[in-house]
Formats: structure tokens, C-alpha cells, sequence
């Protein structure tokens, strides 16, 4: 999911190689409406498995997520639809990314054992089981269950919070520029 608003990241480009502080200053307050977000999502997401076989101390076991929230500069890499996030918030967590977006391939199960593959030195070949199907059903709910409905609810906030804050500086920006000309 992404929000585009346009001449966001050119006013904080300039503003970079105006006054570096106060561009800081922008990002940290972006980075505070990631936060506010990531915490939201947080809560969205059970503390306790939502099913059993979440419940081992392996890579996927159920654990709390946690969140990141990055800020992009100027000379952030593009990402596969060649655009560059101002403002991204990851969620990480294994088990917690399979459960939200279980189901979401269409469900149906094409081949009765998989092709062959190459597997320690050898090949190899297995019958493709209904594990999936049931781990979806008891989920329940559709595909996205935790993190994407509580990001497209918080977006126009967002949208407005990043909005507000550039112009909040912007105008401080301002009244630095008038003082420093004013002398």
C-alpha cells in the first residue's frame, strides 16, 4: 500500500541543503506518525496464537510483532514498482505475516505432489497435503486479518499528520529566513 503526495519529498529535499537540523526535525516527526501506526497495528494483533500450530519455539512460532518505521531520504532505493516510500512501516514476525496473509494464492490446490526439486544432493518429490486449506478455514476472516485494514483506516491521518508537519516547519523555515534577511 502506498500514499502518494506529491512535492513532499523535493520541499525536504531542498530544505535538506537549506538547514539540515530542521529537515531532522521533519523526519523524526514523520517517523512519530510511523510509530503512532506501528502501535495500532500492534494492537490489532493477537498476543496469543490463533492456532495451534503457531505454538513451538521455531522460526514461525507465535510471537509478538514488532514494527520499524523508516523514513526515506533522498537517495533511497526504489522498490519493485520503481517507487521510493517517504514513509514506510514494517511489521516483523514470521508467523504473524503467514496468518495475516493466508489465503490469499485463491485457495486451490492445483497438483497432487509437487514437481521435482533438488534437495541435499539429490531430487525430490512430495504429495501436496490440505495443511493449508485448514490452517485458512481456522483463521477465518479474509486474507489481510491484522496489519493492511488498520493501514488503510490510518492513512488520511497519517496523510494529514506528515502534511500538517512539513507545513508546521515549512513556516518555521519561514520565520528563520525572514530573521536571517531582515539583518
Amino acid at each position: 500500500m502506498s500514499v502518494e503526495v506529491y512535492g513532499i519529498r523535493e520541499t525536504l529535499a531542498e530544505i535538506r541543503d537549506v538547514d539540515k537540523d530542521l529537515f531532522f526535525e521533519i523526519r523524526a516527526f514523520m517517523k512519530r506518525g510511523g510509530d503512532t501506526l506501528g502501535r495500532r497495528i500492534q494492537g490489532n494483533i493477537p498476543m496469543m496464537a490463533p492456532i495451534r500450530g503457531f505454538r513451538h519455539s521455531g522460526r514461525t512460532s507465535w510471537k509478538p510483532a514488532t514494527t520499524k518505521t523508516n523514513v526515506s531520504g533522498r537517495n533511497a532505493g526504489a522498490g519493485m514498482d520503481g517507487a521510493t516510500p517517504l514513509l514506510q512501516v514494517v511489521v516483523n514476525g514470521a508467523a504473524v505475516s503467514i496468518a495475516d496473509m493466508a489465503g490469499r494464492g485463491g485457495g486451490k490446490t492445483r497438483l497432487q505432489t509437487t514437481r521435482t526439486y533438488d534437495w541435499k544432493g539429490g531430487t525430490r518429490r512430495h504429495t501436496v497435503t490440505t495443511q493449508g486449506q485448514a490452517m485458512i478455514k481456522a483463521l477465518g476472516g479474509a486474507p489481510s486479518r491484522y496489519i493492511y485494514p488498520e493501514a488503510e483506516q490510518s492513512v488520511p491521518f497519517i496523510q494529514g499528520y506528515v502534511l500538517q508537519g512539513v507545513e508546521q516547519y515549512l513556516d518555521k523555515l519561514d520565520r528563520n529566513l525572514e530573521v536571517i534577511g531582515n539583518r
